[in-house]
C-alpha cells in the first residue's frame, strides 16, 4: 500500500472540494521507465496532479488527455513510446529507453470516487486483496472501467465477475493485464493487489527516534513507538506516529498483532532494555530487526540470549541502516529507512549505475 499513499490523503481532500477526479494508472511498461505497473496519479479538473508517473516526461500531456476523460466520461488508454533515440512516434525526444501504457478513468463523488474508495478501504482495514479494472471489454455487464475488489478475506465466488476470480491471495500477484472470455464475449482486465501498509515499530523514543519517524511517515509506513518512560510516548512529540505506547520490555508480548510489523528498530541506548525487547522479538515473524550501536555490541546482545537468540538468525540487523556517510539524525533515519526498504525488498543496495545488468521491466 505504500505505493499509494499518497493518494489517500487526495481522496479524503476531493470528497470535500470537487465532484470529478480522473485517475491515471500504469497498466503495463516495457523497458526502462520511472514508474511501473500499478503506480497512480490523480489528476483534478483544474489540471492539479496528485503522484507522478512519468517524473515530468509526460504529464503535460496526460493533462490534456483527461481533459477529454472529464468531458465526455470515457476512459482511454494511451501509450507513450520512449525507446527511439529521437521519440518519433509522439515527438518529445525523452530518450528514456522505455515504454509505458496508461489506463485514464473518470471518478465521479457519486460513484464514492471508486476505486479510491476500495484503496482506502484496505488502508484503514489494514487487509488485502485484488482491485480489478476492465480496461477492455464487448460485454454488456462489464463495461470499460468498472472496478471490483475481490478481498483475501472472502472465498471470492465473486458472482458478479466470476470469471476474473483468482483465489490467489494478493500476497501471490503481480500487477498484470489478462485477456478474460465470459460467455461470448472479450474482457481485457488489469489486476492490481492491494497490500496492507508497511508498519514499523520503534522501541525507544529519544530524540534520534523523531527523524526516523517522520522519514518513515514520509514513504507511506503506519509507525507504532514505545518507550518504558511515559513522559517520552506522547503525541505532542511524536504528531506524526499512527500509535505511541508507554511499554516495558517485559511486556511487549502483549502489544496486540504485533507480528503485522515488517521491521522493527531498537533505539532505546540501553543494554539491558535492548537486550529484554530482543529477546520478546525472537517469537515474532518481524522479518527485519534493527539495532543501533556497532557490530561488537550487536554479538554481545546475542550472545546474552543464549539459545534464545536462535529464531533471530538473518533477521537481526546492526548496525543498522545503509552506509551513505550518515552523521546527523536526519541523514541516519535515512539510511535506517534505506535498509529496511533494500532488505525487504531483496535489494543490495548499492548504486545503480554500477549494476552489470539493465533494470529489470
Amino acid at each position: 500500500m505504500t505505493k499509494n499513499h499518497h493518494l489517500l490523503a487526495a481522496y479524503r481532500e476531493a470528497s470535500l472540494q470537487t465532484d470529478l477526479l480522473v485517475l491515471a494508472t500504469i497498466i503495463e511498461t516495457f523497458g526502462s521507465t520511472y514508474q511501473k505497473a500499478g503506480a497512480k496519479m490523480l489528476i483534478a479538473p483544474d489540471g492539479e496532479l496528485t503522484g507522478l508517473l512519468g517524473g515530468g516526461c509526460f504529464e503535460l500531456d496526460l493533462i490534456e488527455h483527461a481533459r477529454s476523460v472529464f468531458e465526455t466520461g470515457n476512459a482511454k488508454t494511451v501509450f507513450y513510446d520512449m525507446r527511439s533515440p529521437a521519440d518519433a512516434i509522439w515527438g518529445l525526444g525523452l530518450g528514456c529507453n522505455g515504454a509505458v501504457r496508461i489506463f485514464l478513468q473518470l471518478l465521479t463523488a457519486e460513484g464514492g470516487f471508486s476505486p479510491l474508495n476500495h484503496i482506502a478501504a484496505v488502508d484503514e482495514a489494514e487487509g488485502s486483496g485484488i482491485l480489478v479494472t476492465v480496461i477492455e471489454s464487448s460485454h454488456p455487464d462489464f463495461p470499460i472501467a468498472r472496478n471490483l475488489f475481490l478481498p483475501d478475506s472472502t472465498d471470492r465466488q465473486a458472482e458478479s465477475f466470476p470469471a476474473a476470480c483468482d483465489v490467489k491471495p494478493a500476497s501471490q500477484q503481480k500487477t498484470r493485464l489478462e485477456a478474460l472470455r465470459i460467455g461470448d464475449h472479450l474482457v481485457k482486465v488489469f489486476y492490481d493487489p492491494l497490500q496492507p501498509p508497511s508498519q514499523l515499530l520503534v522501541l525507544g523514543a529519544g530524540a534520534d527516534a523523531i527523524p526516523l519517524v517522520k522519514c518513515a511517515k514520509a514513504l507511506g509506513w503506519r509507525v507504532t513507538v514505545a518507550d518504558c518512560r511515559p513522559g517520552y510516548v506522547s503525541k505532542v512529540r511524536f504528531p506524526q506516529a499512527d500509535a505511541t505506547l508507554h511499554l516495558l520490555p517485559q511486556t511487549l508480548e502483549n502489544l496486540p498483532e504485533w507480528n503485522r510489523f515488517s521491521a522493527a528498530v531498537l533505539m532505546t541506548h540501553n543494554f539491558d532494555h535492548d537486550r529484554r525487547f530482543l529477546a520478546a522479538l525472537a517469537g515474532t515473524c518481524i522479518p527485519f530487526i534493527g539495532l543501533l550501536g556497532p557490530a561488537p555490541r550487536r554479538e554481545r546482545l546475542l550472545e546474552s540470549l543464549e539459545n534464545a537468540a536462535e529464531p533471530l538468525n538473518g533477521r537481526v540487523f546492526g548496525p543498522v541502516g545503509l552506509d551513505i556517510g550518515a552523521e546527523t539524525p536526519e541523514e541516519i533515519a535515512l539510511s535506517i529507512m534505506a535498509g529496511i526498504h533494500a532488505e525487504l525488498k531483496g535489494r543490495s543496495g548499492g548504486q545503480l549505475s554500477l549494476r552489470a545488468a539493465p533494470l529489470a521491466a
